[in-house]
């Protein structure tokens, strides 16, 4: 009995747990005013509530945010804009590099320039490659063309020239004639063959005259050389084929007309313009 007495009686720890904690929330309770309490937040004081409407706007705020947080942990994967930046150095070399471009392009419009026309000193050492007549040569020339542009006439068995070539009146086997061309490399080519029995061959510049005796009949013959075409009858001015009776035993060629006498003695001017 004297052990029991001698022992303490334990104290209530839970009972006094509790008290203590409604004293401390008494305490806190006492320490905060009324003002300092949960409030509603009214319209206009800053906050803003995502809607289906402004959905797509906060999603854009949030992934630019987003960005801007990202780039700010990482600098260097953050393109530059506008390109490379351009310091000193490099407006330097772009320059050079232009004045480079241009002065190879200059030197080669200068070489071609010089190629494909030589200065006037470089022409006088090379010789002339142009063929130039010599006086001899050219007087021989002129004497030619004087001689094309005017006037001839021959009896059958003669020829006549032009430009080189001469041209005369030929009988062949069977008996009948014709007008053949000698070339200056003495090629001879038969032109056209004539129907009746020629009188004379004439020539006034580049048209060849040949009188005939065709049936009882004369005309002349014509032929201009070189014209691509066959030979024809000279016509009157009305068309119909220039001739008369008889046979004509003789011509004269004047400065635009040919003169034919037939066997009464009869002259026929022939207009030849």
């Amino acid at each position: 009995m004297a052990q029991d007495s001698g022992r303490q009686t334990p104290r209530p720890r839970r009972a006094e747990h509790r008290a203590g904690r409604a004293s401390r929330a008494s305490r806190r309770s006492a320490e905060v005013s009324p003002d300092e309490g949960i409030s509603t937040i009214r319209s206009g004081q800053g906050a803003r509530v995502t809607t289906r409407k402004n959905a797509a706007e906060a999603a854009g705020r949030a992934r630019k945010n987003a960005e801007k947080r990202y780039f700010e942990r990482h600098p260097e994967a953050r393109a530059p804009q506008g390109g490379p930046e351009r310091n000193g150095k490099n407006v330097v070399l772009l320059v050079i590099a232009s004045v480079l471009v241009l002065a190879i392009v200059f030197v080669i419009g200068s070489c071609v320039s010089g190629m494909l026309s030589p200065s006037p000193g470089q022409g006088s050492d090379q010789p002339d490659q142009t063929l130039k007549l010599t006086e001899q040569e050219q007087q021989i020339r002129d004497q030619q063309q004087a001689h094309d542009a005017g006037r001839e006439q021959v009896e059958v068995g003669g020829s006549v020239t032009f430009n080189g070539d001469s041209y005369a009146l030929a009988q062949q086997d069977d008996g009948t004639w014709s007008l053949v061309r000698t070339s200056s490399s003495g090629t001879e080519t038969t032109l056209f063959l004539i129907e009746g029995e020629p009188v004379a061959l004439a020539r006034m510049s580049s048209t060849l005259l040949v009188p005939e005796n065709r049936n009882g009949r004369w005309d002349v013959v014509c032929y201009v050389i070189d014209g691509h075409s066959d030979a024809g009858y000279v016509t009157t001015p009305d068309g119909a084929l220039a001739g008369g009776e008889g046979d004509a035993t003789s011509v004269e060629l004047r400065e635009t007309s040919i003169v034919v006498t037939d066997s009464s003695g009869a002259s026929h001017e022939v207009s030849l313009v």
